[in-house]
C-alpha cells in the first residue's frame, strides 16, 4: 500500500527534527512526503527569507513531494479557526493516510499550537501520530522507528539550517543522543537509533511501512 504522509511544523526544521529519519524510510519505501510548515521562523535569530530557502533546501535533498508554507506570524500562533482550516485546507488536497505533527506537550508555545490545531484539523485522517524534539517534555512514546541507517543523514539535514546552528538543540550530540536513548527504551533488538512517537490515533491493519 502506497502511503501519502503529511508532516506539520510550526516553523523551519521542526520537521526534521522530529521525523526526518521516518520520512527518509518513507521516500525510500516509494510513499509520497508532503510538509506545511505554518510560518517562516523569522523570530529565530535569522530572516524568514533565509530560513524559507534553507527548508527549501531539505526538502529537495529529503524528497518531499510538495511544501508549503501557511504565511503565519512567528511566535504568534494561535489555536483559532483560521490555523485549523489552513491545516485542513492541506488534508483535504492531498488526503493523507497518515499526519506527523507537534506534541501537545511541546515547551514551545507555537509547537502546542500547532499539535492542538492538528488533531482538529485531522479529526477525519485513519492514523496520527505525534514526534518530539530534544525539548519536549512529559513525552510518552508508543511508537519507535528505527533510524539507524538514517541517523547520518538526518544530522546532515539539520546542518543544512545554518542560521540555527548555534541552537543547542540543533547539535549533533543531542540529536543523536535523543536517538541512542529512544533506541536503548525501546528495548529491540539491533535497533541502534530511533525516533519515538506518540499515538493519537492509529488504524490497524491498514498502515504497514514505513514502521517495518
Amino acid at each position: 500500500m502506497k502511503l501519502k504522509i503529511l508532516a506539520v511544523g510550526a516553523h523551519p526544521d521542526d520537521v526534521e527534527i522530529g521525523c526526518a529519519g521516518l520520512l527518509l524510510k518513507a521516500i525510500k519505501s516509494e510513499h509520497d512526503v508532503y510538509v506545511y510548515i505554518l510560518t517562516r521562523g523569522e523570530a529565530g535569530g535569522s530572516d524568514g527569507e533565509n530560513r524559507e530557502k534553507e527548508a527549501k533546501k531539505s526538502a529537495r535533498t529529503i524528497g518531499v513531494k510538495e511544501l508549503w508554507f501557511g504565511g503565519f506570524s512567528d511566535t504568534r500562533l494561535a489555536p483559532d479557526g483560521v490555523i485549523i482550516n489552513s491545516i485542513e485546507s492541506i488534508i483535504n488536497k492531498i488526503q493523507p493516510n497518515l499526519v506527523l505533527s507537534h506534541s501537545i506537550k511541546d515547551d514551545h508555545h507555537d509547537h502546542r499550537k500547532v499539535g492542538s490545531s492538528s488533531i482538529e484539523a485531522a479529526r477525519y485522517v485513519p492514523n496520527f501520530l505525534t514526534y518530539e524534539n530534544p525539548l519536549t517534555k512529559d513525552f510518552i512514546p508508543q511508537v519507535y522507528v528505527d533510524i539507524s541507517d538514517q541517523i547520518e543523514e538526518k544530522i546532515n539535514l539539520l546542518s543544512l539550517f545554518e542560521s540555527q546552528k548555534d541552537k543547542a538543540y540543533l547539535k549533533s550530540l543531542a540529536i543523536q543522543g535523543l536517538a541512542q536513548y529512544r533506541a536503548l527504551q525501546s528495548r529491540i533488538p539491533d535497533v541502534k537509533f530511533a525516533e519515538a512517537f506518540q499515538v493519537l490515533k492509529l488504524k490497524l491493519f491498514d498502515i504497514q511501512a514505513p514502521f517495518m
